[in-house]
């Protein structure tokens, strides 16, 4: 059996217990961006948030996700959606595919909307399944002294697991939901 780092043990035992949720965001870019949706599935694929998130400012990075000011403009603001996603998050295990970026996403829409900082690893238990994955997955990047992280769309491929609805936060979550469950089956 393979040994892991603690971080990745971590992950791994935690997974097993299976009493997590799954958050995904899509937004309007890396640098100054902000969420344009967000979706939160539990352990069972329940979903328990899936929504637009009306951005301060427009969206100019539709090619992306293909989500466009027209799909948001009656969507709620961050800070209308903001307090539903700390109750639904609270005291919880969670796990995000790039947890550095979406919590990092989750910062920035609140500061675009004047709202004071959320201490997110203090509503709940932050897990990346990007940086467990990529251990897993094991390709080492000898410049970085690091493991070179997988896109999740790659992961899934790799996996041998149904690619669906990519790019929508729901459609990621559900995806980051199978690819972890396979990782502790």
């Amino acid at each position: 059996m393979r040994t892991y780092s603690a971080q990745t043990s971590e992950f791994l035992a935690m997974a097993r217990r299976g009493d997590y949720l799954v958050l995904d965001t899509e937004t309007t870019g890396l640098e100054r961006g902000e969420i344009i949706q967000i979706a939160i599935v539990d352990f069972h694929g329940k979903v328990l948030l899936d929504s637009y998130v009306r951005p301060m400012d427009g969206i100019p990075n539709t090619h992306i996700h293909g989500i466009d000011d027209t799909d948001v403009s009656d969507a709620p603001r961050w800070y209308q959606i903001a307090q539903q996603v700390q109750d639904i998050l609270r005291g919880r295990d969670l796990i995000v595919y790039n947890a550095v970026y979406d919590r990092k996403m989750m910062h920035q829409s609140a500061e675009a909307c004047q709202m004071p900082k959320t201490e997110w690893k203090e509503i709940c238990n932050w897990y990346c399944a990007m940086l467990a994955y990529a251990e897993i997955y094991g390709d080492w990047n000898e410049y970085r002294q690091s493991y070179r992280w997988q896109k999740l769309t790659y992961a899934m491929d790799m996996q041998k697991l149904k690619i669906s609805a990519a790019h929508t936060a729901l459609g990621d979550a559900l995806m980051t939901l199978a690819l972890v469950k396979s990782l502790v089956k």
